[in-house]
């Protein structure tokens, strides 16, 4: 460039320190860390639990999977982190823990995200009526749930299909 000036993006480049980076982002982590564990038991959980939440919708199934134990360890009564492990054990094929967590969920706090995996369980094992008592339980809570008004329509257009 002209007077020997240097691009703004490749001095961003050539300054760059990865090591740098790293301690600043482990600095980070543990600061994190010691407000997270200052917090209620409580608190923590539920902070905790919404964060697993946003792994779990990324497909980051194992670091959603720790930290919803981690809410689980900091409050055993957070329904979320229970309706969080049931969600994970289903999609990782353990049907047994996911009916468990589901169950232990919804013994704690109806939620739409808790029946929907007893939903889809279910549908899975070809029990139609428990799977329609289980999208009802949902959409009485959230009438407007995408997830289990299409749930719906799937269990009404299999037992179509059964029933030809």
């Amino acid at each position: 460039e002209a007077g020997g000036k240097a691009d703004p993006l490749e001095r961003i480049a050539r300054s760059f320190d990865a090591a740098a980076f790293h301690q600043a982002a482990l600095m980070m982590d543990q600061m994190g860390a010691a407000r997270l564990a200052a917090l209620p038991p409580l608190e923590r959980a539920q902070m905790l639990s919404a964060q697993a939440h946003e792994y779990l919708d990324h497909g980051l199934l194992l670091e959603a999977e720790r930290l919803y134990q981690a809410a689980v360890a900091a409050d055993a009564k957070i329904a979320a982190a229970h309706a969080g492990l049931a969600e994970i054990s289903e999609r990782t094929g353990d049907a047994q823990a996911a009916r468990k967590e589901a169950v232990t969920s919804l013994k704690l706090m109806p939620s739409v995200e808790a029946y929907l995996v007893l939903a889809r369980l279910d549908l899975a094992a070809n029990h139609w009526d428990e799977a329609l008592h289980n999208v009802r339980a949902a959409l009485q809570i959230d009438p407007k749930s995408k997830a289990a008004l299409e749930l719906w329509q799937q269990i009404e257009a299999s037992e179509g299909q059964k029933k030809k």
